[in-house]
């Protein structure tokens, strides 16, 4: 037996040493190349796959609520909003704080109105916004070579007359009729309809996971024109909660009528959808949200606004004495001009004036002017916003499952007086 041990560990000797066995090399110090290594930056991406969100919320009214918004959108990270029942009059586009832009449409203060909100990189690609009416807006970008046209919807309430609702739908298929297949199409919008969460004749577009148990006409019209573009309607595909799927709420009224579409042909982007119930910017309806994925090739092209003079600060006597007193001595220091142009001597006038006044008042730093809306919005503020929020939910909570007269009776003697 010991002699076969030897001529083993003879034979194991005899073969070279394995590289497991062997001294390992020294560690490279020029560490070029190990994109891992903690001492060295990683290398940009050009190419990257990001989530993008998107979202639709009938928030009663804009008035005194940009700000709210604004930060909501943020906190959400949302990058592209659809409202409903703006009520702001006009047709415009206007910053709401937070680097959010709206775009509206409006044709009366005190009903009605839709908007569709970009946040501050997707708001630089708008390459088209169509008004069509107090009803519908759909704003047009080109992300990373890609043609994207968001439609903000707001149908007609069921107890209108079949005149306008005729109106909204026309109008609706005059707007899809006009993009182009390679186009891709989002729409979000409050339709006042009742889709049920049975699928039946429309298993296409409809995911078989909607929220309430009928459907109404108002529905009916959505399916029918979400079959005849093949859209599909997004909130039915994701099996959730029903506090996930009612996007209304008011009292014992529990109900699905916003939604958001794509075209079917995409579905394999999409990666989640559903209702956040807990926002209290508006206490009927609810905050939809859809998240996508795509490819995002990187922009490093970043426009900055360019300074500008403070022409303005001249009005006080002190800059214009200081902008007199130099513009003097730069008149007698100036060439003669009989030999130039008349274009000439404008042009060297123009240099000596703004060099003057740079010296004199300085420039801005570039920066985007804040928003008239905005100013006010401060830590204060967003303190009470976060405490609103909290009683929010906590009335949402004890509000569940009780009698409504008995909440009212309970929390405002003088409310319930009035009823």
């Amino acid at each position: 037996m010991s002699y076969m041990n030897d001529t083993m560990n003879a034979r194991t000797r005899a073969y070279p040493v394995g590289d497991a066995q062997a001294q390992h090399p020294a560690p490279s110090r020029s560490i070029q190349g190990l994109s891992h290594y903690s001492g060295r930056g990683r290398r940009k991406k050009l190419v990257q796959e990001k989530r993008w969100r998107m979202c639709t919320w009938n928030v009663g009214s804009m008035t005194g609520r940009g700000a709210e918004l604004a930060a909501t959108l943020k906190r959400r990270r949302m990058n592209v909003a659809c409202v409903q029942e703006t009520k702001w009059k006009g047709m415009k586009a206007k910053e709401i704080g937070e680097g959010y832009k709206l775009y509206y449409s409006g044709r009366d203060g005190k009903r009605n109105g839709v908007g569709v909100i970009l946040d501050s990189e997707w708001k630089k690609n708008v390459v088209d916004v169509h008004r069509v009416s107090d009803r519908i807006i759909c704003v047009k970008t080109i992300i990373n070579d890609s043609v994207k046209n968001f439609i903000s919807a707001y149908a007609p309430q069921a107890g209108l007359d079949e005149k306008t609702k005729e109106i909204f739908w026309g109008d609706m298929d005059t707007v899809l009729v006009n993009i182009p297949n390679n186009e891709d199409v989002f729409v979000g919008g409050d339709f006042n309809g009742h889709v049920g969460y049975m699928n039946y004749d429309f298993e296409r577009i409809h995911g078989g996971k909607g929220f309430g148990a009928r459907r109404n006409s108002e529905g009916e019209s959505l399916l029918e024109m979400a079959t005849a573009y093949d859209l599909a309607i997004l909130n039915t595909y994701f099996k959730k909660k029903d506090e996930h799927l009612i996007t209304y709420k008011s009292g014992n009224n529990k109900t699905q009528i916003d939604f958001i579409l794509t075209r079917r042909n995409k579905m394999n982007t999409v990666k989640d959808c559903k209702v956040i119930p807990g926002e209290p910017l508006t206490s009927q309806h609810r905050l939809l949200v859809a998240e996508y994925k795509a490819i995002i090739k990187k922009n490093f092209n970043i426009h900055k606004p360019e300074p500008k003079i403070k022409w303005w600060l001249l009005e006080r006597m002190e800059f214009k004495e200081a902008f007199v007193t130099r513009m003097k001595d730069e008149m007698g220091a100036m060439n003669e001009m009989s030999h130039k142009t008349v274009d000439e001597c404008w042009q060297s006038m123009a240099d000596y004036i703004r060099k003057t006044a740079i010296s004199v008042v300085g420039v801005t730093k570039g920066a985007t002017k804040i928003s008239k809306e905005t100013w006010w919005w401060n830590e204060e503020i967003q303190g009470r916003i976060k405490e609103k929020k909290n009683a929010f939910k906590e009335w949402q909570r004890n509000l569940c499952g009780t009698d409504i007269e008995s909440q009212l009776t309970k929390t405002s003697p003088y409310l319930a007086e009035l009823t």
